[in-house]
């Protein structure tokens, strides 16, 4: 099972981000690049106007973004506490419905003669417009304008002189979606339409380990009710049941599934529908559900707004009653500043569940759609800052539940409704592990923690084990630790394999750290030990894995041959965690290395273009990669690059690449990869999202972590306070970041140093 649902994409589009003026016509609007909306709603600060300090839905809206059918692009989804649904290629289409055990509208198993086959994710809510599919009319007509909010996605469209707009919405704490559809007759005549809804399910009840995407079932029991205005769709293989449909009532039912409507619109007129699915395992109890959700349609609207600017209230409000924690907020009037610090947290907000199902509780998920249950511990790693700040105990039981799985030396994460480990060993487990615990200790101070029994083993010892586990994977005796071949790293270098700098250079960072936690349980020896150890360690990858004069690195294989591969990964890593080990050549040589090779305006090549595995296509199973191939890069690339560089050395021209990674959040958020603008259309601004992975990750938590400890220069230290090396002025040298928890205290951090929060 690979790590990512990654599925191969073809054809270039181009992104249409247009002007925010509710009377703009879709049909008027062609290919123009960005005509200069606000980023994420942000309001543009002047000298004298400061960002909100804690935002709402409204200000952390994505651009208005218009998309033919054909081009390459990433749907928005909807959430709540509980699930989510993704919209599709249309004004009203949605699929992925996900509230873990249940799942409708994801890619059923079709029987063929042939074996099983999958046509993709289900659609339900398909639009018709007299007779035919609304996303068939001929161009200029059927773009689709996207505009996502953190409580909704409003989609726009015209066709035939009609406009249709809708707003797609969650009702919290529920296992429902919903969708208001508004119909306007925008012609100077009066039009006769026959409307269409194709309603799909595909419902069904998954209690085994989900490892990724969306579950469905084929032949699902449809019952129409025509006169409540609605269909049953009920699983013949497990409790499950989705009871959908429209208000008011349709004229007719059509092939059992298709809510047609017939009605006139004079000019100016409109006409309102609300379409409403309930998911649950009992039909009566769903089917009531779904009256009274329908009876209720405008306050859910209204709640789900409500709930979600509240949520994030507590997000940024310490002594809070939705997390355990509290991220501090940022005071700023520089939008770049403000919008990577509210992006980065988007990401980890997003990948938040407090699902019913969820045996530890609420807790964090990677990619909501495609790994919908599973927590990896190397992607946790990138966000561990953000959600020690914000969620301490989901972090603490996350890092516990790893433990009690052997330290995830068989799995790559963790399911929350079994709590069992998932997926193959990944590489970057130990260095995870290591990671989420220095952060969770740092901002906490919860170093009793350390003695609490795990399967017989003190956390101590266990992390003990996992800084010393790379020696259990020197296999050839050349005293580095061999983490095997493609399917254990970056999935999508072929060359990226056995004896990696990054990797082993995790392992110099894991024994230091650990050594500061065997000295605060006065076993200085064996501390005085694992520092001695790290300082071979780190001579022997610089000696044998460094490219002298390139600033990249060399991968040893097993017969003691080494390959040179330039990717970002070994530049961001090595940085990270041994910078003290490196010449100040090399340093100098590694930022010549980024700004010659992987550097672009809006984003990065996590593999450069000059590297011979450039042209190596990964196989069907692993489709177009732009996370961590030439064409783009993964979502945390970027910023823990931007991290490495700045501890080389502040720069202009590093800010203002800094800067227009801000831009590319005009998409919403940042996505789990994205594209160089040099192989595809910029999207608002900024460095298209792929398609083919999630729409948002709990990584993008990194851009979050970078703003705090390298723009503000917090280092949130184990024994020492807080630590300052401000890099902020080249944003706003005004900037405060207030109430940040730190060791049961709070503090302001500004450019003139850290002081208690009064």
């Amino acid at each position: 099972m690979n790590r990512r649902s990654f599925l191969k994409v073809g054809g270039v589009g181009l992104a249409l981000p247009v002007a925010d003026s509710p009377s703009s016509s879709l049909a008027d609007e062609q290919p123009t690049p960005s005509k200069g909306n606000q980023p994420l709603r942000a309001p543009a600060a002047t000298e004298h106007e400061l960002l909100p300090a804690i935002p709402e839905s409204n200000d952390l809206a994505s651009h208005r973004l218009v998309y033919e059918y054909s081009e390459i692009f990433n749907p928005p989804p909807a959430q709540n506490e509980w699930g989510y649904c993704k919209s599709t290629r249309s004004v009203s289409g949605i699929t992925a419905i996900l509230f873990p055990p249940y799942a409708c509208c994801g890619a059923p198993s079709i029987p063929t003669p042939g074996g099983e086959i999958s046509p993709g994710n289900l659609i339900t809510c398909e639009l018709f417009l007299n007779g035919r599919i609304l996303s068939s009319y001929p161009l200029p007509e059927a773009r689709v304008a996207y505009t996502w909010y953190p409580h909704c996605i409003r989609r726009e469209t015209q066709a035939g002189g009609i406009r249709f707009t809708t707003e797609t919405f969650m009702p919290s704490r529920q296992k429902a979606v919903a969708e208001e559809i508004r119909v306007l007759n925008e012609s100077h005549e009066r039009r006769k339409l026959t409307l269409g809804f194709d309603l799909r399910a595909g419902v069904t009840h998954k209690d085994d380990l989900w490892y990724s995407g969306v579950p469905a079932e084929a032949d699902d029991r449809l019952t129409p009710n025509a006169s409540d205005g609605y269909i049953a769709f009920e699983s013949v293989h497990t409790r499950a049941v989705s009871v959908q449909g429209i208000a008011p009532p349709p004229n007719r039912i059509e092939q059992g599934r298709m809510l047609t409507y017939e009605f006139t619109l004079n000019p100016g007129e409109f006409r309102v529908f609300r379409y409403v699915n309930v998911i649950g395992d009992d039909p009566n109890s769903v089917s009531e559900d779904y009256a009274r959700l329908q009876a209720g349609f405008s306050r859910l609207q209204k709640d789900a707004e409500n709930t979600v600017n509240s949520r994030i209230r507590s997000a940024f409000t310490p002594g809070n009653s939705e997390f355990s924690g509290s991220v501090p907020q940022i005071v700023t009037r520089d939008p770049a500043l403000w919008k990577l610090y509210h992006a980065g947290f988007l990401d980890v907000l997003l990948a938040r569940r407090v699902s019913p199902g969820s045996v530890y509780g609420p807790t964090y998920v990677t990619v909501p759609q495609d790994t919908p249950t599973v927590s990896y511990v190397w992607d946790t790693m990138m966000a561990s800052l953000g959600m020690a700040l914000l969620d301490p105990a989901a972090l603490r039981t996350l890092l516990e539940t790893w433990l009690a799985a052997g330290g995830m030396e068989n799995h790559y994460g963790t399911d929350f409704l079994s709590g069992k480990g998932v997926g193959p060993w990944y590489a970057a487990n130990d260095m995870g592990i290591l990671r989420c615990a220095h952060d969770y200790l740092r901002v906490t101070g919860d170093f009793l923690w350390l003695d609490k029994e795990i399967e017989g083993k003190i956390v101590l010892e266990h992390l003990v084990a996992r800084a010393l586990h790379w020696k259990q994977l020197d296999r050839y005796g050349h005293g580095l630790g061999d983490y095997g071949g493609i399917d254990y790293l970056l999935e999508a270098v072929s060359t990226y394999t056995h004896e990696v700098a990054a990797m082993n250079a995790g392992n110099v960072y894991g024994m230091r750290f650990v050594a500061s936690l065997l000295d605060r349980h006065g076993d200085s020896s064996r501390a005085a030990q694992f520092r001695s150890e790290a300082k071979d360690l780190a001579g022997r990858i610089n000696r044998l894995l460094y490219v002298d004069g390139k600033g990249w690195w060399k991968c040893g294989q097993s017969d003691g041959t080494f390959v040179e591969v330039r990717h970002c990964h070994d530049l961001l890593t090595v940085l990270d965690t041994m910078f003290e080990d490196l010449s100040d050549r090399q340093k100098q040589e590694m930022a010549k290395f980024f700004w010659n090779e992987l550097y672009t305006p809006l984003w990065m090549h996590a593999l450069s273009p000059g590297d011979a595995d450039a042209s190596w296509k990964p196989g069907a199973s692993r489709g177009l990669r732009s996370d961590h191939t030439w064409i783009g890069a993964y979502i945390a690339w970027p910023p823990m690059t931007a991290r490495g560089l700045y501890k080389i050395g502040a720069s202009p021209r590093l800010a203002a690449w800094v800067k227009r990674l801000s831009v590319t959040a005009n998409q919403g958020t940042f996505g789990q990869a994205h594209f160089v603008e040099t192989t595809f259309p910029h999207d608002a601004g900024g460095a298209r999202k792929d398609p083919a992975g999630g729409w948002s990750e709990v990584a993008g938590g990194s851009f979050m972590n970078m703003v705090i400890d390298t723009l503000f220069g917090a280092d949130l230290t184990l024994d020492h306070g807080i630590q300052v090396n401000s890099h902020l002025n080249d944003f706003d040298p005004k900037a405060k970041l207030v109430k940040l928890n730190y060791q049961g205290k709070s503090y302001t951090i500004s450019s003139a140093g850290v002081e208690p929060t009064l």
